[in-house]
């Protein structure tokens, strides 16, 4: 076994993520699944077994077989996926055979040289800080338990499934499918080299609508690009949009559980427009009642839709998990988080960026509106966004003293506009009279620190996140004098 303190395992806002061959090797992943092992063996739950899925980075199925093999000699029954998937194909899984649990070997949109494991708890959705933090402390207690895939086969504690076929059928089933059988769009679909590749085609098979996919997989490197649909990642899907005269533009990430969207006219929407454009979509045209739950990194549209409809709204620190969490604890029905996660509780407690996406083809096809229109609309009902993140890469840094360094000395305004609230429930995040804002928070996945800001005017924007980046990188090396990294 380890001693304390050497290759240490840090869980992050979704599991653990490490650079491949320098962190993330088969020794750590094998402890790791050792440690899922441990903590499942002391719940009731075990016997039911756990589903495991990979996506396309590179040895992510050599990982998954690992995963299956340990999990199997501590004799927990694995589904194994049969090839790769979308990382809510384990949640809904898990969901749909009732398992205990689920694990995917996935790095979501982090760069090429990572890759990670996602937990997913029985409920189908991104495990608690309870479960992850219990997993965390089982690390290392007892020896890594293997057994041979082909001997878990001959023991039946190992079988294959394909995860994608079910899934599939209920996405279709969560569409109006009269109005997918009319739509007739034409598509751009860039599915960033991941594991989204060709899944529209197949789910809007009935109707007329026109698919054009770049970036088909299998590519590793992910062509040079993070598979995160970031308008900085998504220059070719805006050219073809717009050479193309197509009607939409979709991109989702390497395990495809996040989204961005592409205009009519080529432009990218963030995450705060799209979400607030399928939120009002849901209330008003699909009559869903009940919470709704965001990130505290997304904007100010959805908290003024919850207000004209009486919705309750809760706010959360970054991280999927934790909008789940509202999910199962109070009357959530939708949840959405900055870097492009919504999720729909009636289907699975997790982020589905194929499913989101395609509502947004019957969002047109209802509506019979270009959607740059439906974006008019919505914006002089509730306000113009204009929203830019900076990520800047900062190692070594102490969190909790940075975070703590920036609230206890906040400035009086920002850009000009007086500062009205602040909230410290992931980083820092100072909210202005006009409803602006600025967010700085340290990075759960990666050794980044990141600049979040929103505002109803490109000027307005532009001076408040020049300001916090000042701001943040003031705090970072006030953070790295006085507390020094032990």
């Amino acid at each position: 076994m380890k001693s304390a303190g050497e290759n240490k395992i840090k869980f992050g806002t979704d599991g653990w993520r490490g650079i491949i061959a320098k962190d993330f090797t088969f020794e750590n992943v094998s402890r790791v699944a050792q440690a899922i092992a441990d903590y499942h063996k002391s719940t009731s739950h075990w016997p039911k077994g756990l589903a495991v899925g990979y996506d396309t980075r590179f040895l992510s199925s050599e990982f998954a077989v690992l995963m299956a093999e340990v999990l199997s000699g501590n004799q927990i029954p694995v589904i194994l996926s049969h090839s790769d998937v979308p990382t809510q194909c384990i949640s809904f899984t898990v969901k749909r055979r009732k398992l205990a649990g689920g694990v995917m070997i996935t790095a979501s949109h982090n760069p090429p040289h990572f890759n990670g494991i996602k937990i997913k708890a029985s409920f189908g959705g991104s495990a608690p800080p309870e479960i992850t933090g219990q997993i965390e402390s089982c690390l290392d207690i007892h020896p890594v338990k293997r057994m041979s895939l082909k001997k878990a086969y001959q023991k039946k504690l190992v079988q294959r499934e394909n995860f994608l076929l079910p899934y599939i059928t209920t996405v279709k089933s969560l569409l109006n499918l009269d109005l997918v059988r009319k739509a007739s769009l034409r598509i751009i679909y860039d599915p960033m080299y991941g594991v989204g590749s060709g899944l529209p085609q197949r789910i809007l098979s009935s109707s007329n609508c026109q698919i054009t996919e770049i970036h088909s997989k299998y590519n590793p490197g992910f062509g040079g690009v993070n598979p995160e649909p970031i308008e900085e990642n998504l220059g070719e899907l805006k050219d073809e949009v717009r050479q193309r005269g197509a009607d939409l533009g979709i991109a989702t990430d390497g395990d495809s559980d996040r989204m961005g969207l592409v205009d009519n006219q080529g432009r990218y929407l963030t995450p705060h427009q799209v979400f607030s454009l399928i939120l009002l979509y849901l209330i008003e045209d699909r009559q869903i009642k009940g919470g709704i739950a965001k990130t505290v990194s997304l904007g100010y549209q959805p908290e003024r839709i919850a207000r004209e409809y009486h919705l309750p709204l809760e706010e959360v620190p970054v991280g999927f998990k934790y909008i789940c969490d509202k999910m199962l604890r109070a009357n959530v029905i939708i949840g959405g988080e900055e870097s492009g996660g919504y999720g729909y509780r009636d289907f699975v407690m997790d982020r589905d960026g194929l499913l989101f996406s395609l509502l947004f083809v019957e969002m047109i096809t209802r509506k019979k509106m270009l959607l740059s229109k439906i974006l008019g609309q919505m914006e002089s009902r509730f306000g113009q966004s204009f929203f830019k993140r900076v990520d800047f890469k900062e190692e070594g840094i102490n969190k909790e003293k940075m975070v703590e360094t920036l609230s206890s000395s906040p400035p009086s305004s920002l850009g000009g506009i007086p500062l009205k609230e602040l909230k410290t429930i992931d980083g820092i995040k100072l909210i202005l009279d006009d409803g602006s804002w600025l967010l700085i928070r340290p990075s759960g996945t990666e050794p980044k620190v990141r600049v979040y800001a929103e505002a109803p005017n490109p000027h307005l924007l532009g001076k408040i996140i020049e300001e916090g980046i000042s701001m943040a990188r003031q705090a970072i090396q006030s953070s790295k004098k006085t507390f020094p990294e032990e």
